[in-house]
């Protein structure tokens, strides 16, 4: 019966047969046939067509609720199994953020594999006003990124990672790179790429129009040109005159010799991750491990490097011995 209610999880979530299917990876008619059965082995009907999609009835509603709690009891028996089985045979589910999952994650993954290459590990993409939920739903163990939630979450252990510089950059031979010193005023001119940023942005961009706006529903704030690829960003940016955000040392990693960061630094315009993961419940192997490497990378990654000064040109920090 686990399957028959795996089915009906999903039908609820896509509220379309054919949807629900392809998610499944099973024929239309199987998915069809197997809530038929639910149906059959419950003698009620679980769900009904309307013009909003698929339903749950009453009935549907309780099956649901019921396998939802299954589905959690089943992913803590599959944790308990792996603290059992350790490194060598566990799983892993975590959830990064946009940015973070450009820096230093592929690091810390890579790293694991290594030394443990049997360690199933599955990355997946997040907002970061999610991670909460993802982990409270059992979906990761492990969340990383922003720590701008909007409120409090008693349940959620949150290590906080160092506070990294955050500059401004644009092309090179761009307008604002013959200015020595610049205002966020004179910044906030141009439209900026970025991906969505923390609704912090909002207390210092939100006068400033062409670098954004908190969105609707006042989760993030949305910069006119959203786009959450640094790579793509910075290709727009070296094309025309927008400019773009993006933590020094991810600047400094591009070498990209089409931009040039700009001669604006401001103690708040920093980062603020953390590692997430919820607070009463044990940790796997896996976890962590994988929190101890991520920390790490963390601080490896933003060792002194080559970085690209103001002008477009490269220099190279001395590197502390």
């Amino acid at each position: 019966m686990l399957h028959l209610m795996e089915y009906a999880l999903t039908l609820e979530k896509h509220r379309n047969y054919r949807r629900a299917a392809e998610h499944l990876r099973v024929s239309q008619p199987t998915l069809t046939r197997a809530i038929q059965e639910l149906e059959r082995q419950l003698a009620a009907p679980l769900f009904e067509r309307s013009r909003n999609g698929v339903i749950p009835t009453v009935f549907g509603d309780l099956l649901l609720q019921s396998a939802r709690r299954v589905a959690l009891d089943i992913g803590d028996l599959k944790r308990d199994i792996a603290l059992i089985k350790g490194l060598d045979a566990g799983e892993l589910d975590v959830g990064i953020g946009p940015i973070v999952a450009q820096t230093w994650i592929p690091d810390v993954v890579a790293g694991l594999l290594v030394a443990h290459p049997n360690l199933k590990v599955r990355i997946a993409g997040q907002d970061w006003w999610d991670l909460p939920g993802a982990l409270r739903e059992r979906r990761i163990e492990i969340g990383v990124g922003e720590l701008d939630f909007g409120s409090e979450e008693p349940d959620i252990l949150i290590e906080p990672l160092p506070r990294r510089p955050i500059r401004f950059y644009c092309r090179v031979g761009h307008a604002l790179t013959a200015a020595k010193t610049l205002t966020l005023k004179e910044i906030g001119e141009y439209a900026l790429v970025s991906a969505k940023m923390p609704k912090r942005a909002d207390h210092y961009f939100g006068g400033l129009k062409a670098l954004g706006k908190l969105s609707h529903d006042g989760r993030y704030f949305e910069p006119p040109i959203e786009c959450p690829n640094f790579d793509a960003c910075r290709r727009i940016v070296g094309a025309c005159d927008a400019i773009g955000v993006a933590p020094l040392s991810m600047l400094e990693q591009a070498q990209d010799e089409r931009i040039a960061i700009l001669p604006f630094e401001a103690p708040w315009l920093c980062t603020n991750y953390g590692i997430l993961h919820l607070r009463n419940r044990t940790l796997t192997p896996a976890a962590i491990a994988f929190c101890e490497r991520a920390k790490a990378c963390e601080r490896q990654y933003h060792e002194p490097r080559t970085h690209i000064q103001s002008s477009g040109r490269r220099a190279t920090k001395r590197p502390i011995s």
